[in-house]
């Protein structure tokens, strides 16, 4: 019997997600309170409709004491970052995402894309001529997370303290840690928590031209009695912010950087042609994606791929797993560049909860990656294809290290 927390299949996934598409494609787990949703059809289905399935959080997979997967209602249900953006429903969803739109608009995307370049050229003079460089460390962490910082408005001297909170944060969410290491993460989370109160109160007095100025003017909008948010709205709004748009871009960068260290004759020909390094991101996307998966709850009763699913139903969407059907992308264990229908990939997600970061997080990646193929003619990985380990998560997949050298 396939245990989804088995530290060997949280680590290669494929063969289990394989399986699941032949045999099982909605896979009710053993006595654990969930659905697996496997296949590109189903995931899609589900998307489609979120008025039958749901984005409201109801519980976590976590393993429990026996090292069996389970649903259980964590501390995190009902907390306000559990009730936010990624997982909330309908007008309230489409008010949080309009809340934070100017954020991803032309003008900002351009400044932080010339901020990008700026940190990748800061990152890669640091490291110039070492011969032992963990990309990971160097540059896939560093990044995102000054970006984000300064993108949200935050001071740039805190950055520490917010890997630090995204690590427990992720930790509280990827549903591996034990009773110890959740309830030192919880006390880090209530810090955090603090942290994002206090700085979002003194956005409330000055509002700045960032993420947090928007999400306090949206707040003083709606105490003037105008559409706006409710503080604890914004400040649980900013924890997902930090938190998803440091970690995920962490995974993508590092696994774009591994395929074209690792594929044949890819470097030079990035070089050639760095006008293939954003089709590049996309197959990466789809072949070995950040998010694994995504969770849903039935409003109704409702069939799905010839299953009866009761009303209150919790599926977790494999993202992962439907980017490798077969149905929807020939030779999908293949990293192939050029396929006609590579923007369908669900990388991202799909539908009315679709990346609200997707374009942030392809920048950054292709900036990282652009910039190292100009700097260096090849890129050695220390681990074999076989010794690349990732870090433990039912939800992000990304690298622990990518130990290199480069020429």
């Amino acid at each position: 019997m396939w245990n989804p927390v088995d530290p060997e299949i949280v680590e290669n996934p494929y063969p289990f997600w394989t399986w699941l598409r032949s045999e099982a494609p909605v896979y009710e787990v053993p006595e654990a309170g969930y659905y697996l949703v496997s296949r590109y059809e189903e995931v899609l289905r589900v998307c489609r409709d979120p008025q039958t399935f749901s984005s409201g959080l109801e519980g976590l997979v976590q393993r429990d004491a026996q090292g069996r997967a389970r649903l259980e209602r964590t501390k995190l249900i009902g907390q306000p970052q559990s009730r936010v953006l990624g997982v909330a429903d309908g007008e309230t969803h489409s008010g949080h995402r309009r809340a934070v739109g100017r954020t991803f608009s032309p003008s900002r995307m351009e400044r932080m894309s010339s901020l990008a370049k700026e940190i990748v050229e800061r990152c890669v003079d640091r490291f110039a001529g070492e011969t032992d460089v963990d990309l990971i460390q160097a540059l896939a962490i560093p990044l995102p997370r000054e970006l984000m910082t300064r993108l949200l408005g935050l001071p740039i001297e805190d950055q520490p303290n917010l890997q630090a909170w995204t690590d427990d944060a992720m930790r509280l969410s990827g549903g591996l840690a034990s009773p110890e290491e959740l309830a030192r993460s919880w006390e880090a989370i209530d810090q955090f928590q603090a942290y994002l109160t206090e700085r979002f109160e003194d956005a409330i007095e000055t509002p700045g031209e960032n993420v947090m100025g928007d999400l306090a003017r949206a707040v003083r909008s709606a105490e003037s009695g105008k559409a706006g948010l409710e503080r604890w709205e914004a400040i649980a709004m900013l924890y997902q912010l930090v938190v998803g748009g440091i970690e995920t871009t962490v995974g993508l960068i590092g696994s774009t950087i591994r395929h074209a260290a690792s594929l044949p004759g890819e470097w030079g020909r990035l070089r050639e042609a760095p006008a293939r390094i954003s089709e590049f991101i996309e197959e990466t996307t789809r072949l070995d994606g950040p998010a694994i998966g995504n969770y849903r709850r039935t409003t109704r009763e409702v069939e799905l791929a010839g299953l009866k699913l009761p009303k209150g139903s919790t599926l977790v969407l494999l993202w992962g797993s439907a980017n490798r059907d077969a149905a929807q992308f020939p030779n999908a264990d293949q990293f192939t560049l050029g396929r006609p229908n590579i923007k369908t990939h669900v990388g991202y997600g799909h539908g009315t909860h679709f990346c609200i970061g997707a374009a942030l997080a392809r920048m950054e990646a292709r900036i990282a990656l652009q910039t190292l193929v100009q700097r260096y003619e090849r890129i050695t990985l220390h681990d074999a294809p076989d010794g690349f380990r990732h870090k433990p998560s039912l939800g992000i997949r990304r690298l622990m290290s990518l130990r290199s050298t480069l020429d």
